[in-house]
């Protein structure tokens, strides 16, 4: 991973900088029909951006370019064509990362020491992985045993027309993840980015036209779901829909796309199981298991928020955990020494206060070895890493998302109890596995219920490695070879020789 050079704040400087007006990409223009809102930063409230917000009218009119765009300008181009546009939007994003690390970091509240190291990097790293693997193929050829003589081609042909709609906590990455392999594939797409983030996925827009994408290729809105992902996911002209967010959401996305015959990707909610045995070497493992939860202030769909700990180490284990928390330090995220990162909505906080409020009406024990008040900005949402003991399959908290800086603490005593635990859950997105024994590691990685499985280690992604769900955590996969076969759609060519005898037996069931 590459790391970019910081630009330190200096203290007579307002926390967040204002970016100015950000207008929507539609057919390679840039129009501003629609709402315009404040874009309002997470880390200290202030006004940071104005947007405006797509309505129902550009909506429609971005799918119909993207239509229009596939059938006359798209289906001619060569899989190496399209990945020279990727390659060359690599670049000028690599140009600009410093804009983009500043504009993450103030939309999300997330550190920037985050954006810098990890969450702006990784997206360039994965357009060049996108634009430049080589395990995709157009085509494959087969035989067929069943008829000597002849052969067939499987094309890998594009959907058309793909509707993405993307979540509000990673927003740049997100749209990497949904933009690279659908593009790969041959597909243009009308990418949906939160009303609430969407200042990177706009930025992006700028450096997509910059890039010489066709027009139309691309379409970029910013607004709600309830509008722009309702018509995304209805509109005959979209043929696949890639959603991630809650699972709540993600059942109505796909309600609304049964209304036609199209494919739907969903990557949901998670509640995630991170599994602590007895010979795991501590250290490591304490800190990967923060790093697990407290990344992003908890705010990501795989985070370990289900602590699973053996009985033997579980005080132990907890005691590390508390006086780790202690030491983070906890300030304005827009500063590169801050490790702790805001709470990107208002609602988000409300979510989260009510949520572990009634873990407490229920009897669980709040440990928040942190007291962040005086250190924060006072108008930023900011909620303090918390552990909740005292945890058991009854409580509430433990079995539904919180998507915040929250962990709770079970333990176990034998392998099989954990692996119970663990797939005790209508989720299954991710899950870790903490041990020296890497046969005990396998063994139980493979029956956790989850689509990643980390051992030792936790929250690292690879553009090479499909990623998605089991249960209610989603459909389909993201990243990978899978994620770009996720926007194709197979075609069998059947070639036969004109002096294939068994033509004519075949014929012969029917014709005298």
């Amino acid at each position: 991973m590459r790391l970019f050079v910081h630009l330190p704040i200096k203290e007579d400087e307002p926390m967040v900088q204002n970016f100015g007006k950000y207008q929507n990409l539609v057919g390679g223009e840039f129009v501003s029909e629609g709402r315009e809102k404040d874009i309002v930063s997470p880390v200290d409230g202030s006004k940071i951006a104005k947007v405006i917000l797509a309505n129902a009218e550009v909506t429609k009119r971005a799918i119909d370019e993207a239509h229009d765009a596939f059938y006359h300008k798209w289906l001619k181009t060569t899989l190496l064509e399209r990945k020279t546009l990727l390659d060359r939007l690599s670049n000028l994003v690599q140009e600009k990362s410093e804009l983009y690390t500043q504009l993450e970091s103030a939309n999300t509240g997330k550190t920037i020491r985050q954006s810098t190291l990890m969450d702006i990097p990784l997206a360039i790293d994965h357009l060049r992985y996108f634009a430049h693997e080589t395990e995709f193929k157009e085509t494959r050829e087969i035989l067929h045993p069943e008829y000597p003589g002849t052969t067939g081609t499987i094309q890998y042909a594009p959907l058309g027309v793909i509707g993405a709609i993307v979540p509000w906590n990673v927003p740049l990455m997100m749209t990497v993840w949904k933009l690279a392999p659908a593009i790969v594939a041959g597909n243009t797409i009308v990418i949906k980015s939160s009303q609430f983030t969407p200042l990177t996925a706009l930025e992006l827009a700028k450096d997509i036209d910059r890039a010489g994408f066709p027009a139309g290729t691309v379409n970029i809105l910013a607004g709600e779901g309830s509008t722009i992902g309702d018509i995304i996911a209805r509109s005959p002209k979209v043929n696949a829909v890639s959603f991630t967010g809650s699972t709540a959401t993600g059942k109505k996305v796909l309600n609304a796309a049964s209304s036609g015959v199209k494919k739907v990707t969903l990557e949901l909610g998670g509640k995630s199981p991170n599994i602590v045995f007895d010979d795991a070497e501590l250290e490591t493992a304490v800190k990967g298991s923060l790093f697990g939860i407290y990344l992003n202030s908890g705010q990501l769909c795989e985070s370990g928020s289900r602590l699973i700990i053996h009985k033997d180490i579980r005080k132990k284990f907890v005691e590390m955990m508390q006086e780790k928390i202690s030491r983070l330090n906890a300030g304005n995220p827009m500063q590169f020494e801050t490790d702790l990162s805001a709470i990107t909505t208002s609602d988000q906080l409300d979510k989260i206060r009510e949520m572990v409020s009634q873990g407490e009406s229920e009897g669980v024990k709040v440990i928040q070895p942190l007291n962040i008040e005086g250190k924060v900005p006072s108008s930023g949402f900011y909620f303090p890493p918390t552990i909740l003991s005292g945890i058991d399959g009854r409580h509430t908290i433990a079995m539904e998302e919180i998507f915040g800086p929250v962990v709770t603490v079970q333990e176990f005593e034998s392998e099989e109890d954990a692996v119970r635990i663990a797939n005790d859950t209508n989720y299954g997105l991710a899950s870790a596995v903490w041990t020296k024994n890497n046969e005990k590691a396998r063994r139980v990685a493979s029956r956790i219920e989850a689509g990643t499985v980390w051992v030792n280690d936790y929250h690292l992604l690879s553009a090479a490695a499909p990623r998605g769900g089991f249960k209610d955590s989603g459909i389909g996969r993201e990243l990978g070879l899978e994620g770009i076969l996720e926007f194709t759609q197979t075609r069998h060519i059947f070639f036969s020789n004109t002096e294939n005898a068994l033509k004519e037996i075949a014929y012969g069931l029917l014709l005298p």
